[in-house]
Parts: structure tokens; sequence; C-alpha cells
């Protein structure tokens, strides 16, 4: 899988001119177009998350469906004096222009250069409500912050807050979720675990760096013996104590919030492929999986050993997390 990031994109509404160029035809609530020129153009990609911003405000946060390459001319304006690019024009002064190196002149030198050109499309995905993002919470957010940069990577799990206070904007954050994958190092600079992401984040570490707890394991076998509740699988050495809501945001070692699976069961179920019901106490198994060998699970019913079995709330928080990314057909 893909991980997916987060991102700030700039746009100028109006007549803009930066850095030596002409800018954009942006469309915010639709395309974000930039180029080869741009720092981070070859880390946007599709599935990412963008928060659209001006430099006053946050227009909206939308999901980049699509990303469409090309080539084209760029005018490039530049001080007739150094060449150099960073060049402003003055609104009271004459001469109009002024250059990095503090050369004046009445009118830049145009160039005309090729550059690869991208457009972000976005349009079904868009959601308005940045209403309820601050540009300094936004500014906080960002990984490595630089005022020349148009295009930022952001931690989007320190906008959780933000972005849950918002029906609109709560399932981009809880899909930008579902959709982290394993991987060998974090980008975050945070080591907060109080969000969902951050939660995620480390569920997925633990994936990778399987470590039991045997006291919670020990509870979970004398509850339900030595066998894995959806395989039957009674191999002590696969069978794994799963924590049904995260540990890292519930410290809760409970048996009511465990079940004991063989280990790749595990981690499917910790990547949100394999789920419970919690009203039938049935399997769902990823229709992606029903071909590789875990066809027989789907729709078996989980094993409790007479009991009770686990906490049908709990059960239900992550049925609802994950619901639509594990069809049941």
């Amino acid at each position: 899988m893909t991980v997916p990031r987060s991102w700030s994109f700039l746009v100028v509404e109006g007549t803009r001119q930066y850095g030596g160029n002409d800018g954009y035809n942006d469309s915010p609530t639709e395309t974000y177009r930039y180029d080869s020129d741009v720092a981070n153009h070859l880390q946007v990609a599709k599935g990412d998350l963008a928060i659209i911003r001006t430099r006053n405000h946050v227009k909206g946060v939308a999901v980049i469906e699509q990303i469409i390459p090309g080539e084209g001319q760029k005018e490039r304006l530049r001080c007739p004096i150094c060449s150099a690019t960073n060049i402003k024009r003055r609104a009271k002064l004459q001469p109009a222009w002024r250059c990095k190196n503090q050369h004046v002149f009445d009118e830049p030198e145009r160039q005309q250069d090729t550059v690869s050109t991208y457009e972000a499309h976005y349009a079904n995905t868009f959601r308005s409500g940045g209403a309820s993002l601050s540009l300094d919470d936004l500014h906080r957010a960002v990984i490595r912050p630089s005022d020349q940069m148009s295009i930022k990577e952001i931690d989007l799990s320190r906008l959780e807050k933000a972005f849950m206070a918002v029906p609109s904007l709560r399932p981009l954050l809880i899909g930008y979720a579902k959709r982290l994958s394993p991987e060998p190092e974090c980008n975050s600079a945070d080591e907060g675990v109080g969000t969902i992401i951050e939660a995620r984040r480390i569920v997925l570490r633990e994936i990778a760096i399987r470590r039991g707890q045997v006291q919670f394991r020990n509870r979970l076998v004398a509850r339900y013996g030595v066998r894995c509740q959806i395989s039957g699988c009674a191999f002590p050495g696969l069978l794994e104590a799963a924590h049904i809501k995260p540990y890292a945001r519930s410290s809760d070692n409970s048996v009511r919030n465990g079940l004991l699976l063989r280990s790749d069961l595990h981690t499917l179920f910790d990547l949100g492929f394999l789920l419970i019901n919690p009203d039938t106490l049935k399997v769902t198994i990823d229709v992606r999986l029903r071909e590789c060998g875990y066809d027989d699970f789907h729709d078996a019913g989980l094993f409790v050993n007479g009991t009770t079995g686990p906490d049908r709330n709990t059960l239900r928080d992550r049925w609802q997390f994950f619901e639509g990314t594990t069809p049941e057909k």
C-alpha cells in the first residue's frame, strides 16, 4: 500500500507575481496547478490529503483524485542587471522593480522556459469548512516550515481536533487514517498518542515488530482456550493477543477489549481487512483477500468458548470506523 501524505497548498486569488513568475491559474475548489520549479512537486500523489489555503484563510480540504502531468512554457522574470529571479514589484517607488541583490530597474527581462507541469484534481472530494482551521494551527502542523514553499507537508494529527469538530471534514480525516499503512519510520515530529492518526501509526508500527503483552495474552487464553477465535488454530506460537480498541488510545488490557487470533489474522484485523460484526459476531473478510486463502473465514462465527465474548460497543466502534473499507459482498 502507498502511504498517504497531507499537504498545505497555497493559492493566491486574483493577480499575483511571485518569485520571478506570473503564477498559476488556480481553481481552488477543483484544481491546483504547479510545476517542476515548486518544492515537493514530485512528492504529491493521488490519495494524498490537501488543505487549500490563501495567505489570509483556509478555503477547504480535499483528497487528490488525479494528478495530470504535462509540459509547458513558463515566463520567468529576471533582473536585467544580475539575472536574479527573486524580484519584486514596488507599489509606490520608482524604478518599479527591485531584485534580491538590491538592483532597481523599470522593467524585468522576460524569459520563456520549458517546465514540467502538474494539475492536482480534487473537485469531487473538496469540502469547505476550513474556517475551523486557523492559519496559525496550519503553520504549527507543517513538518518542515519554510515561508518560500507553496506546497508544504503537514502532520495531520496536529489538526485532528479541528477536523473532528466539523462534520464535513471528519470523514476526510478518518479516511486518511484508514489509508495509512506500515512504514519503517513515522514522518511525524510529534510523539504524542492522543489522536486517531498517531494511534493508528503506532498500531501499524506494532504490526512490523509484534511484541505480545504476556499478561493480556494469558487472560485471553484463560477465557477462550489455546485456539484462534476465527481459524481454530491451536498452535501456541502463532496465537497473538489483539486489541479491539488500540491500547495506545485506551490503555485497556481487559479481556473485553481483546481477541485471541492467529498472527496473520491479527495483522489483517489491525489493518481493517478483517472485521467482526458487533451484532452477529460473524467475520467479514475484505473481498480482495477472498482468493488468497481466507475465503473460508468470511461469514464464520467468532468462537467465544461459552462466554459473552468481547465488548460489543468496542466492536461497533471499530466496525463503524472501517465501514466501507471491507466489502461484505
